[in-house]
């Protein structure tokens, strides 16, 4: 009997060690709240023969709005994939709520926790350099008659006539948000799809989906070069970025290539175990057998 109620205490204790590291999502992301909502960025000079501002405003390939909404179905992929993960697992016959609760919370909370560190990184690094986007004198419409560019020096002091807010959006242009959280995505499901599609039949199918989920995301940095949103470099270093903390999340919070391990169980629990073993009589085995 004590052995039987000192199991839903390790299952607790496993539960609460397992998935305390995901309450740091919201912390993480406090960098990128406040500079979005500051939308300060740093104030940077031209060159007047700079041709690699003068680009049009183009319309955006893909949007903010359709972006951010790849979250949700990321989340839910996970969710299904943690459930499945636990039914499917060696403790089938010993999963319950609590089981699935714990995995799928891990899971996304790892996600979310990446997510919200990427985009805090990506901002910080945005609004301290505030380097300018191609299409910065579009927005910009800078009195150029205050301006003195016959010696071709550096342009610091300017007006803009254009809109504040679109001014300032120009000036993010490294790295590249959009670059950064795509492959932060598909990499982060790369890395799971790994992890947890291990059967044979889907030794071909697993590279498949990683091909074009990497694909997906060299995409959407690609065509913020041709929508003249980015320089070729902002989109380079922001997969890179992305990439980073897609491997470092993976690897060092989410646990998915981690080994199961048997739950801890202290002295204590030990020894009430050994007592309650004790207690049952041993019906005549064949060290104590009497014949």
């Amino acid at each position: 009997m004590t052995k039987i109620s000192l199991q839903p205490m390790i299952v607790l204790r496993c539960h609460l060690k397992s998935s305390s590291g995901s309450l740091f999502s919201l912390p993480v992301g406090i960098p990128f709240c406040v500079l979005n909502i500051q939308h300060n960025p740093f104030k940077r000079g031209f060159f007047c023969n700079d041709e690699s501002i003068r680009y049009p405003i183009k319309d955006d390939t893909i949007s903010y709005q359709l972006l951010g909404g790849v979250m949700i179905p990321f989340a839910l992929i996970l969710i299904c994939g943690e459930c499945l993960s636990v039914y499917l697992s060696r403790i089938k016959k010993q999963s319950s709520a609590m089981s699935y609760l714990t995995c799928v919370y891990k899971a996304v909370g790892s996600y979310l926790f990446g997510a919200a560190a990427n985009q805090s990184l990506t901002d910080i690094t945005k609004y301290s350099i505030g380097r300018l986007r191609p299409y910065f004198l579009a927005v910009c419409k800078p009195a150029w008659d205050r301006i003195n560019c016959k010696s071709g020096g550096y342009i610091q002091n300017y007006t803009c006539n254009g809109d504040k807010f679109l001014i300032d959006e120009a000036r993010l242009s490294f790295f590249s948000g959009h670059s950064s959280f795509s492959m932060y995505c598909m990499l982060f499901l790369v890395l799971y799809i790994q992890a947890r599609m291990r059967s044979e039949w889907a030794r071909l199918l697993r590279p498949t989906i990683q091909f074009f989920l990497i694909a997906t995301a060299l995409y959407v940095g690609l065509s913020r070069v041709s929508d003249y949103k980015h320089h070729w470099s902002d989109v380079l270093a922001g997969l890179l970025e992305g990439g980073i903390v897609a491997v470092l999340t993976v690897f060092c919070v989410s646990g998915f290539f981690k080994q199961p391990v048997a739950p801890e169980v202290t002295q204590e629990e030990e020894e009430a175990s050994h007592t309650s073993l004790q207690d049952n009589p041993s019906n005549g085995n064949h060290y104590g057998s009497t014949n």
